[in-house]
Parts: structure tokens; C-alpha cells; sequence
């Protein structure tokens, strides 16, 4: 995925944390980054897509599996996705410009999950929750799960 360039200070002052990483100090592109969500390390590798140099690794702490172009996950400030820590599914939002989760929205059911999907309106995010045999639907200005759609097996 690419996004807006990050600000250098403003993440720093904001409590980002700076990696002690070689390509950290290198200076960020003037363009897009890439970003690449690492699942064993839960942590997210900035790239510049024009060269393909690493500009910084940052620690994320969550698992990010799947993001696609066909999904909307982007609602103008974050990237929605889905994890299951300890098998409880929920939403999470990714601040691209932080590196840091600002939401994290349990849904109460089992995990695996394997996709979330942003209504057209940006007001809802739909997530499987494959576990426990239904869709989950998130009202994102309150964080609360606004309702389940119930499905055949490990939807």
C-alpha cells in the first residue's frame, strides 16, 4: 500500500517511537510510501516505491494478514483492517502517518477472521468472524458492534 508521506517531527513528537534502524536516518522521498505490514514481527516496513529502498522498519503490534485493492480499507485517515489476539477478532485503524494503531474494536467472537470491508459511507466496517459463524458490523463512530449477520460455517 502507499500512502501520504509521513511527517518527520510531527510522528516523533507525537510519540512515535524512532527506530534504531540504519535505513531510519535515510531521508524520506518526496512522493508516495510504500508500506509493508510484516506478520511474524508485527511491524511496518516504509519503502520508496520508486527505488525500492527501505526508509524505516517501525513496530506496529498487531498482525496485519490481508489488504487489497478490492477492499475499501482506507476511510481519509486510516487503514481499517482486522486481527485476532489471543482468538477474539476486532477492527483495528492504523494511523499510516504515526505507524501506530489509534483503534482497536473487539467484536466478543472467535477468530480467524480473513477480511473487513468498509461500507461506501465510511460509517460501518464489516468483518468475518469465522470463528463463530457470522459477520460482525462496526459502528466506527461509536466502536461499538452495531449488529451480527449470522452465516453458514466459518463464513
Amino acid at each position: 500500500m502507499t500512502g501520504a508521506r509521513p511527517a518527520n517531527a510531527a510522528d516523533t513528537a507525537a510519540g512515535a517511537t524512532p527506530i534504531a534502524n540504519p535505513a531510519a536516518a535515510t531521508p524520506l522521498p518526496t512522493g508516495p510510501i510504500g508500506y509493508v505490514f510484516n506478520v511474524q514481527t508485527q511491524d511496518v516496513t516504509l519503502f520508496d516505491p520508486a527505488t525500492r529502498a527501505v526508509i524505516a522498519t517501525k513496530p506496529l503490534g498487531a498482525v496485519v494478514q490481508w489488504l487489497s485493492n478490492e477492499q475499501r480499507f482506507w476511510d481519509g485517515r486510516h487503514i481499517w483492517t482486522y486481527d485476532f489476539p489471543e482468538d477474539v477478532v476486532r477492527a483495528i485503524a492504523i494511523d499510516p502517518r504515526k505507524i501506530a494503531l489509534d483503534r482497536a474494536l473487539p467484536s466478543g467472537g472467535s477468530g480467524p477472521a480473513h477480511s473487513l470491508m468498509l461500507t461506501p459511507d465510511l460509517r460501518e466496517a464489516w468483518v468475518n468472524v469465522a470463528g463463530s459463524d457470522y459477520l460482525a458490523i462496526f459502528d466506527l463512530a461509536s466502536g461499538e458492534v452495531a449488529g451480527e449477520v449470522k452465516t453458514g460455517k466459518f463464513p
